[in-house]
Order: C-alpha cells, then structure tokens, then sequence
C-alpha cells in the first residue's frame, strides 16, 4: 500500500556520492571529451592523407592547363598575322612589292638598302 504522505523528488539523486565518486565522473568526462578530440584530429590527418595527392594532381593540371593556354594563345596571334599578311599580299600591290624585295634581296636602281640584324630571329 501506498503511503499518501510520500512525495517523490525526482531532482535528488538515487545514491549519494562522496568526494571520490564525483572526481571519477569527472574524470572519465574529460578522458571521453580528450578521446572525442583525439578521435576528430585522426579523421582530419585520416582526409588530408587520403586527399592530398590528389590536391597536389589538381595543381599540376591547372599549371599544365595554363601553359597550354598560352601556347594555344600565342598560336592563334600567329594565325591572325599570318592570315592578315595574306589578306595583304592578295590585295595591296605596294605590300607585295616590298615584300618580295625585301626576301630576295632586290633594289631599285638608286636606291640603298640597310639591313639591320636584330639576331634571335
């Protein structure tokens, strides 16, 4: 039978502890809380191994991918010379004529020609 009198407190605790079994809790909190932290920093350098090499693969491609831009950019400049010479050749006489002197080595009759040597090219 129950007695009408009792009054159950559910914020006291079941057992009472003394100093000793607190500081166990304690303890056993913080070792818990260090391996979460512990746990958490081998995920971390478990991911920066796996994915490493491969970020450092990305890097060479893009290098790789920029220089072969700028061989493809340089390419097309010379295209577009190349294409605007022949435009030239084609339709302005006085261009082709100064040209075809120029690579045969050809003169008019009093006139000089000096040839500056800029070497590399």
């Amino acid at each position: 039978m129950r007695d009408p009198e009792f009054q159950d407190n559910l914020e006291m605790p079941l057992h009472i502890e003394g100093a000793a079994g607190k500081t166990r809790t304690d303890l056993w909190r913080r070792l818990s809380r260090v391996m979460e932290v512990v746990i958490y920093l081998l995920l971390l350098v478990a991911v920066v191994k796996l994915f490493g090499p491969e970020w450092d693969r990305q890097d060479e491609l893009q290098s790789e991918k920029n220089r072969l831009v700028a061989i493809r950019e340089g390419k097309n400049e010379r295209v577009q010379r190349l294409r605007q010479e022949h435009r030239l050749l084609k339709t302005d006489k006085e261009f082709l004529e100064t040209i075809a002197r120029d690579r045969l080595n050809l003169q008019r009759e009093g006139e000089y020609i000096i040839r500056i040597d800029r070497g590399g090219k």
